[in-house]
């Protein structure tokens, strides 16, 4: 064709209005994909509208409120949570998600919420929406529908399992995680078609992505796996050696974390990590097959909870899941058979669904992958079943879920005009149910009793359902002893069969502080049973935590660390010596305080210790314990007026008590108080040593010799 009748007019109309056409056809689709993500962003909406009120419950206080680095935005801060355990202020247990601790301190410094907890929870549905975008985007991918697209992101984004990554503000890390991996997958997708300059942000784009998903929680390990799932099912799209700078971009941001990880663990002492406890996990205590058959029965319960979620719980300890056994009559043994029968038909599925289903395929696949890290399938883990494990897996679900009613009704549609209708029909029912059981189940995350008191509705076979309620109704002003006694005994049913190496002190723990506090409320004979039942209680609790003591520091030793003292909880060493004291027997309440104090200095400790000596009649030890109160907790204002009327009677008339106006001091030029505060500063000294504060214990040796002139051959 020649130029002339290349640019002739008529030729030049018919390009421009072909282009014309395109550009049409194209902002047509934009707005189509709009309209879509406005619903389903308006439909999460609604579904969560009632969660953003909900406190800081479960999880969120000791992650947010009692963890002081995310307080403020200092450097000190931001190194210590880069180098640092997740829980590192209440326990150690190898988790490392600095990501998510610093999008908790951008709440809290940042944004200046504190612990308001209203910008926490739309800070996480944020994060969900977001999801929902990259899940519908993963459907037009996979379905190549935008129907099929936006019918995979409402049935996933408005299930009611999800709520527990929502709703619960901890749940930020699974939204994190989730969102690393989609991102990374669709980053990994386009950077296998673009070339030059575009190749390389989206493969910048990728790492970013895994360099999110990897720092904010461990589970977003799979995105190299659901990389390669994806390949595999569409490994005719572009040639292997084109997909290989995907793969190494994902692995530099991994290398990066696992690096700074292992050197976090090296610097830390192990306190968990290695033994999970057997209430948590009972599968710690079984044997392979048993334990695994037992995992396999899980993700049973996990397609269940996805096909049926009517009964939700934030808990599922021991002994909601019961460890496998072959006894044909018990349910749950068929329960485990049926589950072991359905993945092995799913696995076969996928494979037979590989050339011509590549999506089937993908989400099968997929659903493994997502649910590994978590199922106790390879590593065990330290929980045996939750809820929020299901935030990535419950996609593939879905997936299944959408091709499965959309393809029943291609089999009516040629005799049906109807039957075109039908699975939008279902579609939309069940996204409603969906929307309102989501709506509902964020009312049970309002606070603590409404959590527990579903919790054990949906888990009556869990010890930690029972006990939750148990505590959560100490708080409360509403409910009755009765109440509480009730669910504390359930508990302890379910748990003192136990023998004490697959249990913990908490339990028991908690129901010997709840019988000293029924000892106190009663009077006469009913006291001293109420203080003997807190007692045993409280003997076993410490029992149990000084053999799992001595099996942490026999670990440690071997990793050439000398584990300080250390308890999950401190506070039953208090309530120990407060129950020796009621039953008269002070000195043992000295070494159960003396122990606990190594282990927290809350002045209860040395105010009790006080309590004991005195009523061993050994005044001058108690103004000891008083003084080392004071260092200890010098904020605490209790100590001083308590000193001063103990050496009225210590030292009548004496140099003890310094008076100017209506004001008594404490005259520390007096021998026998400056003695006191020495001896003082030594045993102080000596916990901070004990503790493994050697700097502080030296810094109080310095300070005590320079101030009150204390003997240097009292401080080794």
């Amino acid at each position: 064709m020649s130029k002339a009748r290349r640019n002739s007019p008529t030729n030049v109309k018919q390009t421009t209005a072909a282009h014309g056409r395109e550009t049409e056809t194209a902002g047509s689709k934009w707005r189509l994909h709009a309209i879509s993500l406005l619903l389903l962003w308006t439909a999460a909406l609604i579904a969560y509208s009632n969660s953003f009120e909900n406190g800081l419950i479960f999880d969120s206080n000791s992650a947010i409120v009692q963890d002081s680095r995310v307080w403020s935005a200092t450097p000190e801060n931001l190194n210590a949570l880069a180098t640092e355990d997740y829980w590192y202020a209440e326990k150690t247990n190898g988790l490392y998600r600095p990501l998510t601790k610093i999008s908790y301190l951008f709440n809290y410094a940042i944004l200046g919420s504190g612990p308001r907890p209203a910008s926490y929870h739309w800070v996480n549905f944020a994060l969900h929406a977001v999801n929902i975008l990259l899940v519908y985007l993963l459907g037009l991918l996979l379905l190549r529908d935008f129907r099929l697209a936006l019918a995979l992101a409402a049935v996933w984004g408005l299930h009611p399992v999800l709520t527990e990554s929502v709703a619960n503000v901890v749940g930020r890390a699974d939204l994190l995680a989730a969102f690393g991996v989609l991102a990374g997958l669709l980053c990994h997708v386009k950077a296998t078609a673009a070339s030059g300059w575009r190749r390389g942000a989206w493969l910048a784009a990728l790492a970013i992505s895994a360099a999110i998903g990897i720092f904010s929680k461990e589970s977003a390990a799979v995105l190299p796996v659901a990389m390669l799932i994806y390949d595999v099912a569409h490994k005719h799209a572009a040639p292997w050696r084109a997909r290989l700078a995907g793969y190494c971009a994902v692995a530099l941001p991994f290398l990066g974390y696992f690096y700074l990880r292992s050197r976090m663990i090296a610097a830390l002492y192990q306190t968990e990590a290695g033994r999970f406890a057997f209430v948590q996990n009972p599968l710690v205590g079984a044997d392979f097959v048993t334990a695994r058959l037992t995992a396999v029965k899980v993700i049973g319960k996990y397609v269940g909870l996805w096909l049926w979620p009517a009964r939700l719980s934030c808990d599922y300890s021991y002994n909601q899941v019961p460890l496998f056994d072959w006894r044909l009559s018990n349910g749950e043994t068929w329960l485990a058979l049926v589950a072991l029968a359905g993945c092995a038909a799913a696995m076969v599925g996928a494979i037979v669904w590989y050339r011509s289903k590549p999506a089937l395929f993908f989400f099968v696949a997929f659903f493994f992958a997502a649910i590994a890290p978590t199922s106790n399938l390879g590593l065990l883990i330290g929980t045996i079943m939750a809820e929020r494990f299901l935030y990535l897996p419950s996609i593939a679900l879905a997936g299944v879920f959408v091709l499965a009613v959309f393809r029943a009704s291609d089999h009516r549609a040629a005799r049906s005009h109807l039957a075109e209708w039908a699975p939008w029909a279902v579609i939309g029912v069940v996204c409603a149910l969906f929307a309102v059981r989501t709506c509902v189940r964020n009312f049970d995350w309002r606070d603590e009793a409404s959590l527990w008191a579903s919790a054990v509705e949906a888990a009556p076979r869990s010890y930690m359902t029972h006990l939750g309620v148990a505590v959560s109704a100490m708080a409360g002003e509403t409910s009755t002893p009765e109440t509480i006694d009730r669910e504390i005994n359930r508990s302890l049913a379910i748990v003192t069969p136990l023998p004490d190496d697959e249990s913990i002190p908490l339990p028991f723990a908690t129901a010997g502080s709840w019988y000293r506090t029924r000892g106190d409320m009663a009077a006469g004979g009913p006291a001293g049973l109420w203080y003997q039942q807190a007692l045993t209680e409280l003997l076993r609790a410490r029992r149990i935590d000084l053999a799992l003591h001595d099996e942490l520091r026999s670990r440690n030793l071997l990793h050439g660390k000398t584990l300080p003292y250390d308890s999950p909880s401190p506070g039953l060493y208090l309530d120990l010596g407060r129950v020796y004291l009621r039953l008269s027997q002070p000195m043992q309440a000295v070494d159960a305080l003396e122990y606990g104090r190594l282990l927290s200095p809350e002045p209860g400790f040395s105010e009790e210790l006080a309590n004991a000596y005195r009523a061993a009649g050994d005044d001058r030890q108690a103004a000891v314990a008083l003084h080392e109160g004071i260092l200890l907790t010098p904020g605490y204002r209790r100590f001083a007026p308590e000193l001063v009327d103990l050496y009225r009677k210590i030292d009548a008339g004496g140099c003890a008590l310094a008076t100017a106006g209506n004001r008594t001091a404490l005259n520390l030029q007096c021998p026998l108080v400056a003695d006191t505060s020495c001896k003082a500063a030594r045993n102080v000294a000596a916990i901070y040593d004990k503790s493994g504060r050697r700097a502080d214990a030296d810094r109080l040796s310095r300070a005590a010799m320079r101030d009150w002139s204390c003997p240097a051959a009292m401080f080794p």
